[in-house]
């Protein structure tokens, strides 16, 4: 799709809070439960694994270090983004703001733990602002909100995520945005699709981003460790092994700490913000 690389996977969060957090990705955003353990619950729409909750005893606030700004769930059509708005609005669920990006429509929000969320669709590539140097230029207006929920069907019972919704894209929150994004254009070989002084948008391909950066959460965060609440890792998935590859020499040849185990491997930028790579052949 879009010529990419790669397409996003799971997000994994470390919550204090699991049972509830459960709960709320089930009936807040309707996805439903995949595989539940002890300590860990998959949550997706259809088959697709799209949340993995990881029970954590740590103690911190989510706004306190580098991690996830928000995590990014692209639904199918325009009719999808209309009854999940409907579903939001009609049962009051608390929302962060809803704007039209000029190559999508979003709303946003946010999980019991304070984890930004962004739910949206595409608008068709046609009609995207596309530089020749293929540049995307993304605007921040408001959505046509009462057309969307015009186009929604009411959940009779009870909201579900439509199969087909996907992981769109991952917003992270770095110290430094311009090196974040030279260090994942390094790695990751994403392009930058567009850039200020304090945010950069990357895709694989010719997609609007796949990743992106910001450093509006400050210079003073802490650094993210193994457990802290929040993100734990987000996942990118390769289909072709020559692509895989490629980026695994990558990381070698930035000296990353590669951790590899049969056809995954993970690594640790600055910020200590993980990346889960995996080879998934169709």
């Amino acid at each position: 799709m879009y010529n990419s690389q790669f397409e996003l996977g799971a997000v994994a969060l470390n919550v204090r809070n699991l049972e509830l957090q459960s709960l709320f990705y089930q009936q807040i955003l309707g996805l439903k439960v995949l595989t539940e353990r002890a300590q860990q619950v998959e949550l997706g729409a259809g088959d697709r694994v799209l949340i993995r909750l990881l029970k954590t005893e740590q103690e911190g606030e989510i706004a306190d270090s580098y991690g996830l700004y928000h995590l990014a769930i692209v639904l199918p059509s325009r009719e999808d983004l209309g009854t999940i708005l409907r579903h939001f609005i009609d049962n009051r669920i608390p929302l962060q703001g809803a704007s039209d990006h000029g190559y999508s429509e979003a709303i946003y929000l946010a999980d019991t733990e304070g984890n930004g969320i962004e739910i949206y669709r595409d608008l068709p590539q046609t009609d995207w602002d596309i530089r020749e140097d293929g540049r995307i230029i993304g605007v921040t207006e408001p959505m046509d909100a009462d057309t969307i929920y015009s186009l929604g069907q009411v959940s009779k019972n009870g909201y579900q995520m439509p199969t087909g919704s996907r992981m769109g894209h991952v917003h992270l929150s770095v110290k430094e945005s311009e090196a974040s994004s030279r260090f994942y254009q390094e790695v990751l070989a994403v392009e930058d699709k567009f850039s200020m002084p304090s945010a950069s948008w990357l895709a694989s391909g010719s997609y609007h981003h796949h990743l992106a950066v910001n450093e509006w959460g400050g210079k003073n965060l802490n650094l993210r460790t193994d457990g802290l609440p929040g993100l734990a890792y987000y996942t990118v998935v390769y289909s072709q092994p020559e692509h895989y590859q490629a980026t695994i020499a990558r990381a070698q040849a930035a000296n990353l700490n590669l951790e590899q185990v049969a056809n995954t491997a993970t690594f640790v930028d600055v910020d200590g913000i993980r990346t889960l790579l995996i080879l998934d052949e169709v």
